[in-house]
């Protein structure tokens, strides 16, 4: 089981790369869509069995290498060497416990991540609306729509939803949530964070997820065009940018994501593909998983290879992690049994001398047994010293204290009075003041200054237009049109933010 479990993660990785060089080509020849399916490639070999031996025939790379005789030099064990019986530290034990503890680690934060962010939306949220299973909800709280839940699918707006987009980009921000649900990405993506668990210390596997959200959102793009026409792609974009900013949460799904912003309106600017095209792209992508799940499945010829060198972990005894405890420090106190010495005089003789001394010397009768040592002379053993009190808890009289229990006059000299209200003071957006009465009772003042608060989110929302402006008007690979009619849209959305201040 350890070596299944090894050769996956190793083999997994793999996937993942080959999966990176081919998303791009596959994208942009296939679409974004068929580019999303390719991670299905990684996870179909994490739930791959070992396939039986019998199956697994030798292929021409095997042939060339055990010509080359590299599978002897993997196999080849010292055995001319004198086998030592000294005692090693357990580095294999060691390094798999530390996986174990990380994997579990990790799972255990996104899943106190994933409970603290559903409580900070969910917080003085507003249901507006409900599509079936879908609720609609507005949250103060939400940088831009975002979908999330897997049992319970929400769809979270932000509050100034309807004063930052107009009719239609609200109806394509709304379908492109929906679209997420009804393709199961919320489910999708708990799995990847399962499998990002497993690969916690494998660099490989956290630039692989971000590629894979990435594609995520570019195959849900691509659902919501084909609903609305390929026409509508610059109102969508809007949209798009519209939404950029605001805080990310690894159990959701944005429509604000920035990592993935420029490609996204790339490919808003692409072609529809051909049927002929996807029908033969399909076939290719189809082959290429097959050929991939074949070559590295467990038992396979290909994956004996990786068998060689991880044939060590089936030999793991978790066990020897308490014998590290138990150690000495150094082998030199090991004590080591000796063997007795036997006396000269009792020293078997030659069978000659022995045959002499028998006919000469008549035999000793054997001595009698001593007797057993009498009862009165054994020492009663000696009764456990109880343990005694501490120092700090005795008094000088050898008698034990005890706390002292507050009163309630203490409890509420002890609880602060907080007075928090709205209001602006000393220039500052949150203005704290601590005082204490002549009773020793605490009072903690706060004043929240809304209006600076709003002005600080506007000027947020205004450089964070301009930055996007910046990103399109410098994107080579966009086309004039779609280019000059979403600057204009920010250059009015800017012109209008700074009308309102």
């Amino acid at each position: 089981m350890s070596v299944w479990i090894a050769e996956t993660l190793i083999a997994s990785t793999l996937l993942m790369a080959l999966v990176m060089l081919l998303r791009g080509p596959v994208a942009r020849w296939l679409g974004a869509g068929v580019a999303y399916w390719l991670w299905l490639l990684p996870l179909a070999r994490m739930m791959l069995p070992a396939l039986p031996q019998e199956v697994a025939s030798p292929s021409p790379l095997q042939r060339a290498v055990d010509q080359a005789g590299l599978s002897t030099l993997l196999d080849a064990a010292p055995s001319a060497l004198p086998v030592q019986s000294q005692w090693s530290i357990p580095w294999l034990e060691i390094a798999a416990s530390l996986w174990l503890l990380g994997v579990a680690a990790f799972l255990i934060v996104q899943a106190i991540g994933y409970v603290r962010f559903r409580r900070f939306i969910l917080d003085d949220a507003t249901q507006i609306g409900e599509e079936g299973r879908i609720r609609l909800i507005t949250s103060p709280r939400a940088g831009g729509p975002l979908a999330f839940g897997v049992l319970r699918p929400i769809i979270v707006l932000p509050a100034d939803f309807a004063l930052r987009f107009d009719p239609q980009e609200q109806a394509m921000a709304i379908a492109h949530e929906r679209a997420h649900h009804q393709g199961g990405d919320l489910a999708a993506n708990m799995i990847a964070l399962l499998l990002l668990g497993l690969h916690w210390c494998n660099p490989i596997a956290w630039i692989a997820y971000r590629a894979y959200r990435a594609d995520q959102e570019q195959a849900c793009d691509a659902r919501v065009l084909s609903l609305y026409g390929q026409d509508q792609a610059h109102a969508y974009g809007r949209a798009i940018l519209k939404a950029a900013g605001g805080r990310q949460f690894a159990g959701a799904c944005h429509l604000n994501r920035i990592t993935a912003l420029k490609g996204r309106l790339k490919m808003l600017s692409a072609h529809e593909m051909s049927l002929r095209r996807i029908s033969w792209g399909m076939a290719a992508v189809a082959l290429v998983t097959a050929s991939g799940l074949v070559l590295t499945a467990s038992g396979s010829r290909a994956a004996q290879q990786v068998a060689a060198i991880t044939g060590k972990v089936d030999s793991m005894n978790f066990g020897r992690l308490a014998d590290l405890v138990a150690q000495p420090a150094s082998a030199s106190e090991i004590a080591l049994p000796q063997p007795p010495v036997v006396p000269a005089a009792l020293q078997s003789p030659s069978p000659i001398r022995a045959a002499e001394e028998a006919d000469s010397v008549p035999l000793a009768p054997p001595a009698p047994l001593a007797p057993p040592a009498p009862v009165a002379d054994l020492v009663p053993p000696i009764p456990p010293v109880p343990p005694a009190l501490p120092m700090d808890m005795r008094d000088e009289g050898d008698r034990a204290l005890s706390h002292a229990i507050p009163s309630e006059a203490e409890i509420r000299r002890m609880m602060p009075h907080v007075d928090v209200a709205n209001g602006c003071e000393d220039g500052k957006s949150v203005n704290r003041r601590e005082t204490v009465d002549a009773d020793g009772h605490r009072h903690i003042r706060v004043r929240i200054c809304e209006a600076q608060i709003s002005a600080q989110a506007h000027r947020a929302a205004r450089a964070g237009l301009i930055a996007a402006r910046a990103q399109i008007a410098a994107a080579a690979r966009m086309s004039d049109k779609i280019k000059a009619d979403v600057l204009r849209d920010l250059d009015k959305e800017i012109a209008q933010m700074d009308g309102e201040e």
